[in-house]
């Protein structure tokens, strides 16, 4: 089951690119002149405008109807097409319907040699386009590529190295000339000693001097 749910978008896909394919390959027929078929036309550019507004490619044909009592079907070259003159017939069509199939590109030329019926707008010049470009198969089709993206480079860092030697903050390193905090504790402790032992020696020498002055008298 679940097999058949993975290959089911692709046998949609392929199903509508045989569809696609179909529509593409088959062929049209076309009718003369529609409702109207290969008769004297109501103006002589009749048959011009029919041929511009229809699209033909290699594959379609062309069906006239006519009455061969009246009129005929005559394929020639683009001089006699031009001038309504038959100097070289390719091929002669007496009875209808004349189903044309459409081998090749390129221009067919088609007149009707009855009376003037040429020159009353009785002729027609078909365009017949290339067949269509089959569609690319799944398998077929080219797979888009991948473009390698280039590496990121990692980000500098804002931060600049510390020294070596360097103390941390908060740290008990001595690694410059700074004194550290028990160093600076012995400095004071020195110097509040030496103080005192002055001091000490002042008072002495006052009361001996005291002393000296009282023995004199």
């Amino acid at each position: 089951m679940n097999m058949f749910l993975h290959q089911k978008p692709f046998v949609l896909s392929f199903s509508a690119l045989v569809i696609v394919f179909s529509c593409h390959c088959s062929a049209t027929q076309f009718m003369m002149g529609d409702s109207s078929g290969w008769v004297i036309p109501p103006y002589p550019l009749y048959y011009t405008k029919w041929s511009y507004s229809h699209f033909m490619r290699v594959g379609d044909s062309l069906e006239f109807h006519f009455d061969p009592k009246f009129c005929n079907l005559v394929q020639v070259q683009k001089s006699d097409y031009d001038h309504c003159t038959t100097l070289e017939p390719r091929l002669v069509f007496n009875t209808s319907p004349a189903i044309i199939p459409l081998k090749e590109k390129g221009t067919l030329f088609f007149v009707s040699t009855i009376s003037n019926y040429c020159c009353l707008g009785q002729k027609i010049a078909i365009t017949v386009h290339p067949p269509p470009l089959p569609p690319l198969s799944p398998s077929s089709a080219p797979s888009p590529s991948r473009v390698p993206l280039p590496p990121t480079s990692a980000p500098a860092s804002s931060i600049s190295p510390v020294p070596a030697n360097s103390t941390a903050p908060g740290g008990n390193n001595n690694g410059g000339n700074s004194p550290t905090q028990g160093e600076k504790s012995n400095a004071m402790a020195l110097v509040y000693r030496t103080s005192t032992f002055n001091v000490s020696i002042w008072r002495i020498l006052s009361m001996f001097g005291c002393f000296i002055g009282l023995w004199m008298i």
